[in-house]
Parts: structure tokens; sequence; C-alpha cells
């Protein structure tokens, strides 16, 4: 088990330019497809939080409690930052309200369940959030190009999630795995099936509404359609490439840390000066 990590806060601001944050040269299919991550983090976040601190006391681990803690202050400052730029596009006209609001439903339904349903909810996005945060920091071309403070917010997203990509799955093992492991198995897997349907579906569906929003760039002629068709090839190969780390989350001997990004994340690390 790694030792506990630093919470750091971010360095985004709002800018005039977050108000048009297209890729220059590119469509704004990848901007809108952030975009439409962002709007899920304020109350996903949240949700992670308190599905981990919800069994905190049932903890016994030393380091793993450090690990908490870190934890809790990244996803509290992702929260934040995140919270500030969904207000600024929704200050320009983006319909980000109603989508954030069904999250919230959603996951205040969430909360009314088990807590081992509560964190293996949690344990399940995580791995989608670290697949996600580690393609982006090895696949540069994908954001190329997006203003230059969102590309702050997103690298440092993204290290953050990396580094404490175990946490709720460690906190899952020690708090319910002990207790019934094959139980716990079962439940781990249904809440990744249940997540999947959710995340894939409700991140297209506002992916597609924010392109829908901004129609008269996106489908503004037919260099901007092909670019958009473009990129859309890029978000296929993106999901082709991570298919097969998502997959092994169903393993009995699953573990975040066999999916390592160790090199990566020192790399990134290094040229964003995160210490």
């Amino acid at each position: 088990m790694m030792s506990s990590f630093p919470v750091r806060r971010s360095r985004f601001t709002v800018t005039p330019s977050l108000v048009r944050h297209y890729v220059v040269g590119r469509s704004p299919l990848i901007a809108h497809l952030l975009t439409a991550l962002s709007a899920t983090f304020p109350a996903g976040e949240r949700f992670f939080i308190d599905s981990v601190r919800n069994v905190r006391d049932q903890v016994t681990d030393d380091v793993l409690q450090q690990q908490i803690s870190a934890f809790i202050g990244q996803e509290a400052m992702h929260s934040q930052a995140h919270a500030q730029f969904n207000e600024a596009l929704n200050a320009a006209d983006y319909g980000l309200e109603a989508f954030n609001q069904r999250l919230i439903n959603s996951t205040n339904l969430l909360r009314t369940r088990s807590l081992r349903r509560q964190l293996g909810a949690t344990v399940a996005y995580e791995h989608f959030t670290a697949m996600i945060a580690g393609y982006l920091l090895e696949h540069p071309k994908l954001w190329q190009g997006l203003d230059d403070n969102l590309q702050q917010l997103w690298l440092w997203h993204s290290v953050e999630e990396v580094e404490h990509k175990s946490v709720a799955f460690d906190v899952y093992q020690h708090v319910f795995s002990a207790k019934d492991k094959q139980g716990s198995l079962a439940q781990r897997r249904r809440s990744m099936r249940t997540a999947s349907r959710a995340f894939i579906l409700g991140w297209a569906k506002m992916t597609l509404t924010l392109l829908w929003q901004d129609r008269q760039q996106s489908f503004s002629s037919p260099q901007q359609i092909k670019l958009l068709i473009a990129d859309a090839a890029e978000i296929a190969l993106m999901m082709m490439r991570l298919l097969p780390e998502y997959l092994s989350f169903y393993k009995a001997d699953f573990h975040p840390s066999q999916c390592s990004h160790q090199a990566l994340l020192n790399e990134w690390k290094e040229r964003l000066s995160l210490v």
C-alpha cells in the first residue's frame, strides 16, 4: 500500500475565453465531452467523499486512514474547481443545471441504499475517472488546443485521480470483503454494471445536448462536420483502448494498482510543478 499524497489547490481561474472553450482547429466535440464530464463532478465527488466517510470508523489501518484524508481533500478541491467552471458556463447559457439536478436526484436515491452499495458505486465510478485521467495524461493529442486554463484544470485533476485511484477500492476491501468476500465481489461487479449504463449514457446524452446547443458552431460548414467526425473517431479509439482496463475490473483478483501509470504520473507532476 502506497503512502499518502498531498492535497493541492487548483490553479484554475475563470477567464472570458472559457465562454467559448473550443479546441483550436478542431470541432467543439472534445471540449463538450470534457464539459459534460465536468458537469458530473460537483455532486458526484461529494457523493464519493460521503460514501468513504460513512465507513471510515471501520478502517483500522493507519496508512489507509491517511490516504482517506488525502482522498477527501483532493476530491473536495476537484468539486470546488469544477463547480466554478460549471457556473461560468451556466452564466453563458449552457444548460448544465438540469443535468446537474438529475445527477443530484440520482445520488440522493443512492444514499438511501446500503453502505456497501454506496461505496461499491464509488469504487466503480472511481475506476472510470482513473481510466479517463490516465488516458488524458498518456494521449495529450486529445486535448491539444484547449484553452490553456482548462488544460491546467484537467491535467491537475487527472494527476490526482491517478494518485488516489486505489483508495475507495482499498476501503471497500478492508471494510466489506474481509467480512463477506463473495458477496462483496458480487456487489462490486453489480455496481460496475449499473455505473457503466448510467455513466456512458449520461455522458453521451450531455455531450450531444451541448453540441446541439452549439449547433451553429458544431455544424456550421462541411469542414466543421469533417472535424467533428475526426474527433468522434478519436473518442471511439479511446473507448477501444480503454476496454481491456475496464474489463479487468470484473476479475476477482483485480486491484487498481495493476493498471500502473506511475511513470506517466511522475512525468506530469514534474511538468506541472506539482509537489
